[in-house]
């Protein structure tokens, strides 16, 4: 499953050790969450959050204090607006594998099912601007 991006979770790790100690002859086999633990410590295993691509953060650290401050010296606060997007996703695949502690992952392509808004406002917030839903 993992060659093909597919995230593994916990849960996923139990089933499959229940159906092994099933085959195997070991009825009382239970696989708790104190034994998955054991067996991610035994392992190296650990929970990673699954990005897309390495960026580095001194690259934005030094856009924002170098280049937009200049850009934004010569506009009154109640004239710069940010605007900003928050979305329900639905239909995705978990954010998060287990898999090795030095072994980086790259996920697959998540479903883009979802609600969009876009709020925005004026740097005092005396000027709201109505909802935009996509």
């Amino acid at each position: 499953m993992r060659d093909k991006n597919v995230p593994i979770s916990g849960p996923f790790i139990i089933e499959k050790a229940l159906l092994f100690a099933k085959a195997l002859g070991y009825n009382e086999f239970r696989g708790s969450n104190g034994w998955l633990e054991k067996f991610k410590r035994r392992h190296g295993i650990m929970a990673k959050v699954i990005s897309g691509t390495d960026v580095d953060d001194n690259d934005n650290e030094n856009w924002i204090t170098e280049t937009l401050s200049k850009i934004l010296k010569d506009y009154k606060p109640e004239n710069i607006f940010n605007a900003d997007e928050t979305a329900l996703v639905f239909q995705c695949l978990l954010q998060k594998t287990l898999t090795f502690k030095k072994k980086k992952y790259f996920g697959g392509k998540q479903s883009k099912s979802r609600l969009t808004i876009m709020l925005c406002a004026n740097m005092i917030g005396h000027q709201k601007l109505k909802p935009l839903v996509i």
